[in-house]
């Protein structure tokens, strides 16, 4: 068997997950003793062998933000007022798509909570859940109504039906994902809408980056990012689960890859990554101050492309 981080040759690997499920497909790269597989099974790259979800769930209540980002509550708070712009953003469309008058809202994975005191703030009935006490204790300070848990069908069953649910950075983490659409499919009103971001993975200039320019595969970190997807393979996953795509659009988060290739790599090197956070954070402030809809029309161009960091994806529930 060759390795693929030898270069020497690309295989398939199949493996076996504890629940039965079998998975199969071509080797893309191996990192801290994981596989990443584009597998035929789920129709998207992930990680083997699979975590369990129970640790999962353990890790993301527990030591995620103390242990795994000890900085990111503190950075999110030094960041808010450009977190701030970017939300209203995603609301503009959301209340673009969303024809509703009841205004109810659901935030799988909620974190700091800035995303729904926006919400909350343009007359939206939020509620979100939360897995992590410290994001939990974080986010009381800007909205109250937060479920210090793991989102599960059950629970959120009992809140009734959502005009609009919103996932940001979760899929990516859970064990299964489609399990997870269905679940979050199950709690949104027929008509209703889905907004999703999570990493465009192995994007085109990743790929430059990795294939032509030796960088290291950065974004593969295993075992909490366990699924890679990118513009087609999460369109295929929710198309299955028969949702209606509205639109993709780039994350208003600037492609940082630009800066690796114009030969900042921050790369392992937090304080240069944070240089360049600062800047894509004020060339964004300044365009959604003087022309928000010049930005969107730079990231609806970079969505033609499929480049950007992290994708949107605005979804209706049929």
């Amino acid at each position: 068997m060759f390795d693929i981080n030898e270069g020497i040759k690309i295989i398939n690997q199949k493996y076996i997950s504890k629940n039965g499920k079998s998975h199969e497909g071509r080797i893309i790269d191996k990192k801290e003793g994981y596989t990443v597989i584009e597998c035929e099974t789920c129709g998207f790259k992930h990680i083997i062998p699979l975590p369990e979800q129970k640790d999962l769930d353990a890790f993301y209540e527990g030591e995620y933000y103390s242990s795994a980002r000890p900085n990111y509550l503190k950075e999110y708070e030094e960041d808010i007022d450009w977190w701030s712009l970017c939300f209203e953003s995603y609301y503009k469309e959301i209340e673009r798509n969303c024809n509703s008058n009841s205004k109810k809202l659901l935030e799988v994975g909620s974190g700091p909570g800035i995303f729904l005191k926006v919400g909350k703030d343009r007359g939206w009935d939020v509620v979100g859940f939360e897995p992590s006490k410290h994001a939990y204790e974080f986010s009381r300070r800007f909205v109250s109504n937060v479920i210090n848990d793991s989102f599960n069908v059950e629970a959120a069953s009992k809140l009734g039906l959502f005009d609009v649910v919103c996932m940001r950075n979760v899929i990516e983490h859970v064990e299964d994902p489609e399990k997870m659409l269905k679940d979050v499919k199950s709690v949104i009103k027929p008509g209703g809408l889905f907004f999703i971001i999570t990493p465009n993975d192995y994007n085109p200039l990743q790929l430059i980056l990795k294939e032509k320019l030796e960088f290291k595969p950065y974004w593969v970190a295993p075992p909490q990012h366990i699924n890679y997807f990118n513009f087609k393979s999460i369109k295929m996953l929710l198309k299955r689960l028969n949702f209606e795509i509205i639109k993709p659009i780039t994350s208003s988060e600037f492609p940082m890859e630009f800066f690796l290739l114009s030969g900042d790599n921050y790369v392992n090197n937090n304080e240069l990554g944070r240089q360049c956070h600062v800047k894509r954070k004020e060339l964004e402030k300044n365009l959604y101050k003087y022309d928000e809809s010049l930005l969107k029309s730079i990231y609806h161009f970079f969505a033609d492309k499929e480049i950007g960091r992290e994708f949107i994806i605005f979804a209706k529930s049929k």
